[in-house]
């Protein structure tokens, strides 16, 4: 700005931010009341030691909802576990985070109402990797989440927390989020099941976003059946909600799985060629993790699913379309502290005040890799002017209408989940190493979330003692089919591997 434009610029800015001072007096009558469910709220405390070995938990809690606020007994009786970055007002929330040491929203997000209203308690809140971002249990602010099956292992993420508190017995359901496969890889390691809804299924108002393109937030249970009941409780229409633009169809879970048959006659599964593509890199676990799985076909064709070779070429390069888009998708987001721009919907404001203040006291707190992939995310920004993203952004379409075609062809497509079982906790790795190791076993879950199709894990295979995750993909709002093409597997051949381990004992707040 050139000196003869100085005087013109502090009128106008004297100006504008007048207007802003006088938007701040009046607005205060038209801002909606923060959304809360009326019952008894105990914030609890954080695990003390010995009660979660795992370290699955953050914080133990007690929310229910008052009788006259239940719509339904859905989740009557259930004990419900949020991954830490879904809001229950009143209750603080870290995002697996120092930089988020100081929040605690006002607001439960619209997943936290329906789950109160369906008759739910929600009694933790569960550990993730640093600000969602990563992929191999270890980013933590607040510690490593370990695996169940072994605890030298971890639990995958970053939705890890949530998939080992199921083997806590205080525990029935729990809840994750999923933008690369952070429900279905800790699912898959940690031997439950986890579904990556249909984008849009189930609203995201009052979760912590990445890239509001991606986000995705589903269950994590023992069951199919307690999947069915989660998904029919907090799924469907919210006016919140900018993702549901197009119609958003309720599905009938219960029923599914209430009616599903004792085989899978007529069923054809499409088994992905490129799924069992894996890295040539020596990895444990690789050859162990698709040996096991190919168990798993054997017994669906045991149930009389017809199974078939499909292609889909793109599968192999949708990961890096992805991982091209979320750079800078994650770079926007930071910049928008925590929530982001240009969404008609319902906004957390103290959450986004909760983000600005954490990471200018504390950014220096934050993993080395979480601020590596801003920084790259502010290069592509600045070096392509934004193309890169918008590239990625664009080539979408055509990886949904190639997996729409394949879909046309089969009922389900069938693949690993995770490229390698679990890998060992390094207590050695810094925060780089752990990037890396963080992204060793995405090979497969990525692309669902560009292209929004619904992917269950399912915990149909171990080796060498250790949970091996194996996939479907169906149809966009397929979801329920998938849960019942899961219970008649269940009911004839149980989870793997048994028995299950069980950690920790009954909490008293």
């Amino acid at each position: 700005m050139g000196e003869e434009e100085l005087d013109g610029f502090h009128a106008l800015a004297r100006d504008v931010l007048s207007r802003v001072e006088r938007f701040q007096q009046l607005v205060g009558p038209l801002v909606p009341r923060p959304s809360v469910v009326a019952g008894p709220r105990n914030a609890g405390r954080p695990p003390l030691p010995g009660e979660d070995p795992c370290n699955a938990v953050l914080r133990w809690v007690d929310v229910r909802a008052d009788e006259a606020e239940r719509t339904s007994d859905l989740l009557a009786g259930k004990r419900v576990a949020l991954k830490d970055l879904i809001a229950v007002a009143g209750v603080p929330m870290t995002v697996g985070s120092r930089v988020m040491q100081n929040s605690t929203p006002q607001s439960d997000a619209v997943l936290t109402e329906r789950v109160l209203r369906a008759g739910g308690r929600i009694v933790a809140m569960t550990n993730l990797e640093a600000l969602a971002f990563s992929g191999g249990g270890e980013t933590s602010s607040f510690g490593p989440i370990r695996n169940p099956f072994d605890l030298g292992r971890t639990a995958s993420g970053s939705s890890g927390g949530s998939a080992s508190v199921l083997f806590h017995p205080h525990v029935d359901i729990a809840f994750g989020t999923d933008q690369g496969g952070s429900i279905r890889l800790p699912a898959s390691w940690c031997g439950v099941l986890g579904l990556k809804p249909t984008f849009s299924l189930v609203p995201y108002t009052g979760l912590a976003s990445l890239d509001r393109t991606f986000d995705h937030v589903g269950p994590l249970t023992r069951t199919a059946s307690d999947m069915a009941i989660a998904m029919a409780a907090v799924s469907g229409a919210h006016p919140s909600d900018p993702r549901q633009a197009a119609p958003v169809p309720e599905l009938p879970f219960v029923e599914a799985v209430r009616t599903a048959g004792d085989d899978l006659r007529g069923l054809r599964i499409g088994i992905l060629t490129e799924g069992t593509r894996f890295p040539d890199d020596g990895h444990e676990g690789r050859t162990e993790t698709l040996a096991a799985v190919e168990r798993v076909w054997e017994r669906f064709a045991e149930l009389g699913a017809e199974l078939v070779e499909i292609s889909v070429p793109e599968h192999e390069v949708a990961g890096s379309i992805m991982f091209a888009a979320l750079l800078e998708g994650v770079a926007a987001t930071v910049y928008g502290n925590g929530e982001g721009y240009h969404f008609s919907g319902r906004y957390a404001p103290e959450q986004r005040e909760a983000f600005g203040k954490g990471v200018a006291a504390y950014g220096d707190e934050m993993p080395g890799s979480f601020k590596a992939v801003a920084a790259i995310g502010e290069y592509l920004r600045d070096r392509y002017f934004g193309a890169i993203y918008a590239t990625a952004q664009s080539s979408i379409p055509a990886l949904r209408t190639a997996y729409d075609q394949a879909l046309a062809q089969v009922d389900v497509i069938a693949m690993p989940t995770a490229s390698h079982y679990a890998h060992r906790v390094d207590p050695t790795a810094d925060d780089f190493a752990k990037a890396l190791r963080g992204w060793t076993m995405l090979d497969n879950t990525p692309l669902h979330n560009a292209t929004g199709h619904p992917a269950l894990s399912i915990p149909a295979a171990e080796a060498d003692g250790l949970p091996v995750g194996a996939m479907l993909v169906g149809a966009h709002f397929s979801d329920h089919r998938l849960i019942a093409i899961a219970e008649t597997y269940e009911r004839r051949f149980g989870w793997l591997p048994q028995p299950a381990p069980v950690h920790g004992s009954e909490i008293t707040l």
